[in-house]
């Protein structure tokens, strides 16, 4: 009896334990959504035209704490990534904790066939989730060539060159324009002075004036007026030269009181009279300048004559300089003109300090590199800075991207076998000898040829040093595409020699990619001198760009 009880107990105690694990484990499921799937991808559809945008969508349930990372890349499987957008968030109605996260890609292929979208990784936290494959059918247009005219291929256009920034080259251009103006100025104002006669001297002028003055004939108050303003000026301008240099801008009773200190002061044998006499011709003028006083035509000739006598007098009473020596006149001249070329030279030094300490604030503003850049140009500046090209070369196609539209160019060889001999394709930006080329060479495959990947390279240093390429120094190795195409990469050194075979002294660096498929031969090299700014930036550029068309018989149509 004690035996059957004990059993039903531990019976009872198994069933309430598992029961009870059950659901906790129902409400881990529930109260726990991240353990569910959490990433969905899908793509608009399964068959697209060739070039036509396939929408590739990753939904992605996750926490408002969680950290979400979509992949990013240039290309997705077989497909050519032309558009990513932005993520689009919506929050879950049910919890508000929950996002859901929708990340939108634009892909493209521009081969015909079937192509499979792989696997792409979403990373949640630590945690990694695969989107699904999927495969997609490329479909080809068909071209009516009964209604559709066909023309002939279009030959090479010439790529306008593009400079760089031109507002340096336009403040280069406005200082030297502001000097030619100073110089021609400055020209014009020597010869202008060279050509004007001397001054006259001081008695000789105001007697020149004097004698206009007495030839005019009045006729009104309004000549009389002039007339006076006339004879005034005579008599101050004679005293600003030779007594007073202060006369011309003081009034009538200034210009007298300091007159009558130089008689105190014995500067000039001057008499009271004289300064008395002056005084009411000054006064007399003043009144009929500014009070309208009226003045007879016969006051006039009285004022005239007496200001002819005070010039004289004034002239006799001022003492006679004293005679310079001859060898004193000359060191005067002598140094006056030292004096000029000083002052010269001072302007010179200024104009060229100016223009020195305006280059040196702007190479401390954009820096020494920039300003050197700006100014003389940099041609790896340019063409890391300007639009690149993307462009197919050559069959196989070697698909690349470059600063410059690569030209087809003809080179003639002996040797039938080389790359360079009919059945393959040369392509060429620049030339070897210039800071920076690009290089592509297309091989179709032909029957019973044999060829190897290591000929490929060694064929191709032979051309390399065709064009001039001294000194190789190549070493290599192996390397596969994301595509899964196999091949060399060599890389090292050279120096060019001019047409002459005189070696030049400035070392290029190169990288030269070689690939081997069964539709023919590709290469691609760039060669560079390095700069340590600009160099590696562009060659790395393109070589990341590199991608090869492949040829139909190694393509895998799968059915979608």
């Amino acid at each position: 009896m004690n035996t059957q009880k004990t059993n039903s107990t531990i019976g009872l105690g198994l069933i309430a334990k598992h029961w009870f694990f059950g659901l906790m484990l129902s409400l881990t499921l529930l109260l726990c959504p991240e353990l569910k799937a959490q990433v969905q991808a899908t793509v608009d559809t399964t068959q697209m035209r060739i070039g036509e945008e396939l929408e590739f969508l990753i939904q992605v349930q996750a926490d408002s704490t969680d950290f979400v990372m979509f992949p990013e890349g240039k290309s997705f499987g077989a497909f050519e990534v032309i558009r990513s957008y932005a993520v689009d968030r919506l929050r879950d109605d049910s919890n508000k904790r929950r996002w859901q996260l929708r990340k939108k890609y634009g892909l493209t292929q521009f081969d015909s066939g079937y192509h499979r979208l792989s696997k792409q990784r979403v990373m949640i936290n630590d945690s990694a989730y695969d989107t699904p494959e999927f495969d997609v059918a490329v479909l080809t247009i068909p071209v009516d060539t009964t209604q559709q005219q066909i023309f002939t291929i279009k030959p090479s256009a010439q790529v306008p060159l593009q400079g760089g920034p031109i507002w340096p080259w336009m403040i280069l251009l406005g200082l030297v324009l502001l000097g030619l103006a100073f110089w021609f100025w400055r020209r014009k104002q020597v010869e202008r002075e060279a050509l004007s006669p001397p001054p006259l001297p001081p008695y000789q002028e105001a007697v020149q004036r004097l004698e206009k003055v007495l030839n005019q004939e009045p006729n009104s108050q309004g000549a009389l007026k002039d007339c006076y303003s006339e004879l005034t000026d005579i008599l101050k301008t004679y005293i600003h030269r030779e007594i007073d240099s202060r006369a011309l801008e003081s009034t009538s009773d200034e210009l007298l009181d300091r007159l009558a200190l130089h008689q105190m002061g014995s500067h000039f044998s001057l008499e009271t009279q004289t300064i008395d006499d002056l005084g009411q011709i000054l006064r007399r003028a003043d009144l009929i300048k500014f009070a309208k006083a009226q003045v007879t035509l016969q006051q006039w000739h009285l004022d005239c004559a007496q200001a002819t006598t005070i010039i004289d007098v004034l002239k006799a009473g001022i003492p006679e300089p004293e005679e310079e020596d001859e060898q004193m006149a000359l060191d005067a001249a002598a140094k006056a003109a030292l004096l000029a070329k000083q002052k010269r030279k001072r302007r010179v030094i200024f104009s060229v300090v100016a223009v020195i300490a305006a280059l040196a604030t702007y190479v401390f503003y954009v820096g020494p590199q920039e300003a050197q850049d700006q100014i003389f140009g940099n041609a790896m500046r340019d063409m890391a800075q300007e639009p690149w090209y993307k462009s197919e070369y050559g069959v196989p196609a070697v698909i690349l991207e470059s600063p410059e539209i690569l030209v087809r160019k003809m080179y003639q060889h002996p040797d039938q076998d080389s790359l360079s001999a009919r059945g393959t394709a040369i392509f060429e930006a620049f030339t070897l000898k210039d800071e920076f080329y690009v290089a592509v060479t297309s091989t179709e495959a032909i029957p019973q040829q044999n060829w190897d990947i290591a000929m490929a390279l060694n064929r191709s240093l032979v051309l390399l040093e065709e064009q001039g390429a001294r000194t190789l120094i190549v070493k290599d190795e192996s390397f596969e595409t994301p595509e899964g195409i196999k091949g060399l990469r060599a890389y090292g050194s050279f120096y060019v020699a001019n047409a002459s075979g005189k070696v030049g002294a400035e070392q290029h660096q190169y990288e030269l990619l070689v690939f081997d498929q069964q539709g023919g031969i590709q290469t691609v090299m760039v060669a560079y001198v390095d700069d340590n700014r600009f160099a590696q930036g562009l060659k790395e550029r393109i070589i990341n760009s590199v991608s090869l068309e492949i040829p139909q018989t190694q393509q895998k149509p799968e059915a979608p």
